[in-house]
């Protein structure tokens, strides 16, 4: 009996390694095992079988990143490491066969004349998705090389502290669904040029570029837009768009343009799909520094984020506008700018009813008057608020701490569900 169990036992362990599932796998599946993989251990598993060999060879996806090659080249100088680093990236494309549809690389060594080769071979392989991370202790930039325009199916760009100067040439990523540009140089005309002439284009996150201090942004797909950075004005044709998040890091006005209705507060006109705002760092403050308009309904917006001096008369007067306006707002976020000035505004006297707002945040919270004016003005106007949560460092060490509590509990509630949360 032992011995027919333990033939039987053989039987199947014959079975199993005659068909390994590692080893069987289609090849589109393990190619997908691979791109999840960094690039040094998607070679390694060429030693699990003959099948596995020149599979890594053949992923469409290749993630390129120093880490990976810590333990390879952590013995080796600065130079020598740079150059080791080429050589094993300019390997790795060289045995590639196959389209590379995404390349994303990852490094701290600059070496132009290898990334020109790369982005040239990419080129010439159908790439749709190309992030590009500089991270270089310099100031140095890379200047992405003339072929990287002929790069026509791309639908994905990210690049990291690059030089960018379209060529004569350019016609358009007409594929281009996403354009993110960190910490880039660029021309406003040229930045202007490659967003128009990406007609599919749906998202643009633009970070700390080195550009003219005035930008129009034309994207009439755009559905979401991020901006960082140092802008004089900016004016933007987005009809579709339901996300915009700008953040001013820097606010010097124009004497020129002082009492001037400047281009972004005009773009507020033609936002009537928005859905979600953030309005930071100095912006509302740019957004003020002329006459305010805004359309009278927003009709979707349903989140708004601001940062906000609550003691300066205009910018209540445009986050009264604003909130007048988003009557189907359902959260909203402030973040309280310091001020000398503790005068209340008398914004927060008048009567708006949120019928969907639920949930409040205040950051860098402030026990000052004009702070507490407009919590008492959102307690009295929510019916349905389940929260409004106040956050500030040391409120709890905070002398004037149990009179702000005080105060709080006096002030009238729309809804018998609102609770008032310090964090």
């Amino acid at each position: 009996m032992l011995m027919v169990s333990s033939q039987h036992e053989k039987r199947i362990a014959n079975a199993a390694t005659d068909h390994d599932i590692i080893t069987i796998l289609p090849v589109e599946i393990k190619e997908k095992i691979l791109t999840k993989l960094p690039i040094k251990d998607a070679v390694r598993t060429s030693i699990l079988s003959t099948k596995w060999r020149y599979t890594w060879a053949s992923i469409p996806e290749i993630l390129v990143k120093d880490d990976d090659l810590v333990s390879t080249l952590s013995t080796i100088d600065e130079a020598g490491c740079s150059s080791r680093f080429t050589k094993i990236v300019d390997l790795l494309l060289f045995i590639h066969k196959g389209p590379i549809l995404e390349f994303n690389l990852s490094t701290k060594h600059l070496c132009p004349e290898a990334f020109d080769r790369w982005i040239l071979n990419l080129s010439r392989n159908g790439i749709t998705k190309l992030i590009f991370k500089l991270n270089c202790a310099s100031d140095t930039k890379y200047k992405i090389p003339t072929n990287f325009f002929c790069c026509t199916t791309l639908q994905l760009v990210q690049l990291f502290r690059c030089v960018i100067k379209l060529s004569r040439g350019f016609e358009g990523f007409k594929l281009l669904r996403s354009l993110s540009l960190h910490e880039c140089s660029i021309s406003a005309a040229d930045t202007e040029k490659l967003i128009t002439s990406s007609p599919r284009l749906k998202s643009l996150y633009l970070y700390n570029l080195q550009v003219e201090r005035s930008l129009k942004i034309y994207a009439v797909k755009l559905k979401c837009l991020i901006i960082v950075g140092e802008i004089l004005d900016l004016q933007m044709i987005t009809p579709q768009l339901t996300v915009a998040c700008i953040k001013l890091t820097n606010f010097m006005p124009s004497p020129a343009r002082v009492g001037c209705r400047n281009d972004l507060c005009q773009s507020f006109g033609g936002l009537l799909g928005i859905q979600r705002i953030f309005l930071l760092g100095f912006c509302i403050p740019h957004l003020v520094n002329g006459p305010v308009e805004l359309p009278k309904a927003f009709f979707y917006l349903k989140e708004i984020i601001l940062q906000v001096d609550f003691a300066d008369q205009k910018e209540c007067s445009f986050v009264f506008l604003l909130l007048q306006g988003a009557i189907n707002l359902r959260k909203l976020s402030l973040v309280v700018r310091i001020s000398e000035n503790t005068n209340s505004s008398s914004f927060w006297e008048k009567d708006i009813v949120f019928k969907h707002l639920q949930t409040v945040e205040i950051l860098k919270f402030k026990s000052s008057g004009p702070v507490l004016a407009f919590v008492k003005f959102i307690l009295r106007s929510a019916p349905v608020l389940r929260e409004i949560t106040l956050f500030e460092k040391d409120i709890k060490s905070n002398e004037q701490s149990p009179s702000v509590f005080k105060q709080l509990l006096k002030f009238q509630r729309a809804s018998a569900k609102a609770e008032v949360i310090f964090a």
